[in-house]
């Protein structure tokens, strides 16, 4: 078998891929990228000076960098919260669960491969023929 060396859609690394989760569907990029990074240095992750701060950082860099849109994220009432990065901010430093779940879709690579990597046939391993 070979490595596909061209198997992710890289543009889905920082415009992010539609996951479902919790009943809405949320717009999640790869974990690491340009935009997530620069935004943890921006917020001051690295400097706070107390645990709230950094929790604070941490939410509006995910809600900037990894956390790129929503739908069907409503509040108590059944509204539909728009999504902004502060309202992102918001809902996640109060659904530490869907942190660790949106965390854990930027971290799986299926969700950034090629769609048309699927449906490439497989090509049979290559073999000698020694007869």
């Amino acid at each position: 078998m070979a490595f596909n060396a061209q198997q992710n859609d890289v543009r889905k690394f920082t415009e992010g891929t539609w996951v479902d989760l919790y009943g809405a569907r949320w717009r999640v990029a790869r974990a690491g990228n340009p935009r997530y990074l620069e935004a943890l240095e921006r917020h001051g992750k690295r400097h706070a000076q107390s645990k709230a701060e950094e929790q604070r950082a941490l939410m509006l860099a995910i809600a900037e960098g990894i956390l790129l849109g929503w739908e069907e994220v409503v509040d108590a009432n059944g509204e539909p919260i728009p999504y902004s990065v502060d309202n992102a901010a918001e809902v996640l430093a109060d659904n530490p669960e869907v942190v660790n779940a949106l965390l854990a879709e930027a971290n799986r690579a299926e969700n950034f491969r090629r769609e048309d990597v699927k449906a490439q046939a497989k090509k049979p391993p290559t073999r000698s023929r020694t007869d």
